[in-house]
């Protein structure tokens, strides 16, 4: 049985335990293809501003094409931002890196208006299959110690790249670790899984992670060798694309660059942008200890 075969395989025998729950669906490949075998209730979205932030058409696309009975699309509002963010962060309990705290809290506040109490979540591949672009830069990168022509330059290498811990360290802040794969599992999923589930127990919603929360899925996942996670520079979580590629859209399956939802910048509307960018995170997190300072 190929890789993808074997993927297939496990989420099918899991896939009658959400059987009729409602699905978090972003329009990237972990939820689309959760949306494949789990037969969900409905799928419920967020829509954040236009811009490249914005990916509720391609969750709409994965709607159809799955014929979906039913599609909750919650519009992001800008101005309760504030307010939302300071019950988030007081219920999550810490600072978290994550821009999509806001829209998280949206989604859950919408999900309990409508009366439910459970959720699925794609949560996982991102960690074990090298679903970040960092992943996908950082492989690229030192691929050059395995080019022939180089195999007698490893000093001079060394001298224009930093050592790979030493480079883990530069791009997440976190501690040193041999791969950014181990800091992805060890370090940024608990960050996530703090976050939703933070949020989740203040609106009364229990989370369900079928990739993640079922270990022989997520083992299988993380330990899989990385050409099954890395092809053609491009593209992670390469293994679960041939997956998605079966059941869904091409524009779906093999899409690049995809943001990360629901994720939107809160630099615009703090105004940090002009000295951290997009994705710039020292305001974000000292903002967020303001809050849990204040209401100590």
């Amino acid at each position: 049985m190929k890789t993808h075969e074997q993927i297939e395989f496990l989420l099918r025998q899991v896939a009658p335990k959400y059987d009729g729950m409602p699905l978090a669906l972003s329009g990237g490949i972990d939820s689309s293809v959760l949306a494949v075998f789990l037969k969900p209730k409905f799928a419920i979205s967020v829509k954040l501003p236009e811009g490249r932030h914005n990916e509720i058409e391609y969750a709409k696309q994965v709607v159809k094409h799955l014929e979906i009975p039913e599609h909750e699309i919650v519009e992001y509002a800008e101005d309760s931002f504030e307010e939302d963010l300071k019950t988030a962060v007081r219920v999550i309990g810490r600072p978290i890196p994550h821009f999509n705290i806001v829209p998280l809290f949206q989604m859950y506040k919408r999900l309990r208006q409508l009366g439910y109490n459970d959720l699925v979540l794609g949560d996982g591949p991102d960690e074990t299959m090298c679903g970040y672009a960092r992943d996908l830069i950082i492989n690229y990168l030192y691929k050059v110690y395995d080019f022939e022509a180089f195999k007698d330059y490893e000093p001079i290498i060394n001298k224009i790249l930093p050592s790979m811990k030493e480079t883990i360290f530069n791009v997440t802040g976190r501690t040193k670790r041999e791969t950014i794969q181990e800091v992805d599992i060890d370090l940024m999923r608990p960050d996530m899984d703090d976050m939703s589930n933070g949020i989740a127990k203040y609106f009364g919603i229990t989370n369900y992670r079928p990739y993640q929360d079922n270990r022989e899925i997520d083992d299988f996942m993380r330990d899989l060798p990385i050409e099954e996670k890395i092809k053609d520079v491009e593209y992670g979580k390469y293994a679960l694309r041939l997956v998605a590629e079966k059941y869904l859209p091409e524009e779906i399956a093999w899409r690049k660059g995809k943001v990360g939802g629901p994720l939107y910048s809160p630099n615009k509307l703090m105004g940090w942008y002009e000295t951290e960018g997009d994705f710039g995170k020292k305001s974000w997190l000292e903002y967020q200890q303001d809050i849990l300072d204040d209401n100590a």
